[in-house]
């Protein structure tokens, strides 16, 4: 079985992460921009121009942003089609073949700037668990988000292609908190206001990454990779002299199942899964708190499960 080199590991998926927060971030002030934009004769025309001039001024790069995301989209349909050509080839299994990985080889937290985040992980076969606690509190408008992951590996050991389906699950117990500041007037028509407001989610999350790709490579994202566990919104509404707010909570308990369909891996590669919970926040004047950490709280990932579509690898003795 492949090692892998953690360290490269961590600086790719940062720089990754990194950057694609920042792209939703400047998206999103864009989106706002376009927001000011009111309804009425020649709406179109100055939608657009709205549009080509909140580009220019916050994301003047979205020509890079855009044929990075073409990109990155054909590239999963070559992978997407390499694996239905493996499915049409390839012998199924004679009986129903799994495997499970039930060891990460790492446990690990990341936050986006202006958040706090805290972690803790164990690492046991079929009873890893992380504690997490990620807070983030803003003047003006934020969008952020925490994280803690758990990654296994797996790699093809035979000497042919195979196709999988990947399975996983999460147990969370914890709590999300939203907050907003409270507004010193009433929104006006043109739409300023000085009333926060803010939306909390969480999430469970799979990821793949294709190693044999090097920087590694996803394939194109489906949908039962990402369960909406928990979210709530908070507005600080209009209070005279400023009164501090609002303050919102839920409680985040129950199992969260995961999956991703008809997944190649060569002959000889090595796959990295990431399975982990994302705890993450928007808004305007305000913030938020994820609590996987207080008492009895965790995240509990137990394993990753590979479910063979064709025949699993003979290794040679």
């Amino acid at each position: 079985m492949a090692n892998i080199d953690v360290d490269q590991l961590k600086r790719v998926l940062s720089a990754e992460k990194t950057r694609a927060a920042a792209d939703a971030g400047r998206l999103r002030t864009v989106n706002r921009e376009l927001r000011r934009v009111r309804p009425g004769p020649d709406f179109e025309a100055r939608h657009q121009q709205a549009l080509e001039r909140a580009f220019r001024t916050e994301m003047p790069d979205a020509a890079r942003y855009f044929a990075e995301a073409e990109e990155t989209f054909r590239r999963g349909v070559r992978d997407r089609r390499a694996a239905l050509d493996v499915l049409a080839t390839a012998p199924p299994p004679l009986t129903p073949t799994s495997t499970l990985l039930e060891t990460p080889f790492l446990i690990w937290g990341l936050g986006s700037p202006g958040s706090r985040l805290a972690y803790d992980g164990h690492i046991e076969a079929g009873n890893s668990w992380a504690t997490m606690a990620g807070y983030t509190d803003a003047d003006g408008a934020f969008l952020t988000y925490d994280e803690v992951d758990f990654y296994f590996l797996w790699q093809n050991d035979g000497g042919t292609d195979v196709v999988v389906d990947v399975r996983s699950l999460l147990r969370l117990t914890g709590s999300l908190h939203a907050w907003a500041d409270s507004g010193y007037f009433w929104t006006p028509f043109w739409g300023i206001t000085t009333i926060g407001d803010s939306t909390g989610y969480v999430q469970a999350r799979l990821e793949l990454l294709q190693w044999w790709e090097q920087p590694p490579t996803r394939p194109l994202p489906q949908p039962d990779q990402v369960n909406d566990v928990e979210s709530l919104s908070v507005s600080g509404g209009w209070q005279l002299l400023g009164r501090p707010g609002r303050h919102e909570s839920v409680p985040v308990a129950g199992a969260a199942h995961l999956a991703y369909d008809t997944f190649r891996v060569p002959a000889g590669a090595v796959a990295v899964f990431e399975v982990g919970v994302q705890a993450g926040w928007g808004g305007y004047d305000g913030g938020g708190f994820a609590d996987f950490q207080s008492g009895d709280f965790r995240v509990v990932c137990p394993h990753v499960q590979l479910e063979f579509l064709t025949a699993p690898p003979v290794v040679s003795p």
